[in-house]
């Protein structure tokens, strides 16, 4: 146990000195992931390396660091710096709360879907990939591999809330956290917000801004992005890319949230995932007027319990191999 200990504190503090590092060699304006004081973020970190209910945060904060070395000028300075990061995500990996482990694979299940991307994109198009997922099928733990292993950007709504806020201050980043926690305003919070953002909710106002900040990031560079709504505002936007759609039955997604949350009972996973996903059926509908889930609306569509993590970013991989010029995009 103390042997682990002491792993969790040197990989703690690897990830902060990283993101340290990162911060120098770029001189960034964006800020730096943790902040704070260095004892009181090296903790933290500590806290959620030992917790896999936290796996998620670790995982967006380390998005962020890898996203911003991906813009160091200096070749040599930006390869040194993600080959750290990389043998930080494979320590990670190899811890008993690691992103890879309560996998989502049921062996019983075996299917195969197919792409056909030919003529999808063109010169000078940057590779896209959207993302959307049904609560607890292991999909962004998907999407951060996957990003990973093609050394693209990776935006999940946490690691996107960290871009607004920094971006444009506190207004964008408390629009996210409204939107996520459906916060019952009281009628002069309503009637406030109203002025604010002429008339717009504050959903509204982060549909928006979400709708800039990925058309701008589209002429910039390749990236997967998960969920946001973002296969519906590409395709409005006549932006090239792939939409993929991941899930697994009831039953397994049940127990891989029972496995990485420990204090809940089966009757309240179940009732999670249930209310996560009309959640996500409603708010898609709404936005984009399609119907969230309905496997017409994808060009990927895959069970995670067929594959598992690993097989289903394999699976992924070979199939945008398919296509030469997906091939020289990812190559």
């Amino acid at each position: 146990m103390e042997f682990y200990d002491e792993k969790i504190k040197a990989l703690a503090i690897e990830i902060y000195e990283l993101d340290a590092e990162v911060y120098k060699k770029l001189g960034s304006s964006l800020g730096r992931v943790f902040g704070g004081e260095k004892d009181i973020c090296i903790r933290n970190i500590m806290e959620d390396l030992h917790s896999r209910q936290n796996s998620s945060r670790i995982r967006s904060e380390l998005a962020l660091i890898s996203n911003m070395a991906r813009t160091i000028p200096d070749h040599d300075t930006r390869h040194d710096i993600m080959v750290r990061y990389n043998n930080i995500v494979e320590e990670i990996a190899e811890l008993p709360t690691g992103f890879a482990d309560g996998d989502i694979l049921d062996p019983k299940i075996a299917d195969l879907n197919t792409v056909n991307l030919k003529d999808r994109f063109k010169t000078g198009d940057h590779l896209i990939i959207c993302i959307g997922r049904s609560c607890g099928c292991g999909g962004n733990e998907i999407g951060f591999a996957l990003a990973d292993k093609l050394r693209m950007n990776f935006y999940d709504v946490s690691v996107m809330n960290e871009v607004f806020r920094q971006k444009d201050g506190e207004e964008a980043a408390q629009a996210t956290a409204t939107f996520q926690k459906k916060e019952r305003m009281g009628i002069k919070k309503r009637i406030k917000a109203f002025k604010k953002y002429h008339g717009l909710s504050s959903e509204d106002v982060l549909f928006f801004d979400t709708s800039k900040f990925l058309v701008e990031k589209a002429k910039q560079e390749d990236f997967i992005v998960m969920g946001r709504f973002a296969d519906a505002i590409l395709t409005n936007n006549h932006i090239p890319h792939i939409s993929i759609f991941i899930t697994a039955p009831e039953k397994r997604r049940v127990q891989r949230f029972l496995e990485i949350n420990k204090n809940v009972t089966p009757n309240q996973a179940k009732k999670w995932i249930e209310s996560e996903d009309k959640r996500h059926l409603k708010t898609y509908k709404f936005y984009t007027g399609r119907k969230w889930s309905k496997a017409s609306n994808y060009d990927i569509c895959i069970n995670s319990a067929s594959y598992g993590i690993k097989g289903s970013i394999e699976l992924i991989i070979r199939m945008l191999q398919l296509d030469d010029r997906v091939k020289q995009l990812i190559e």
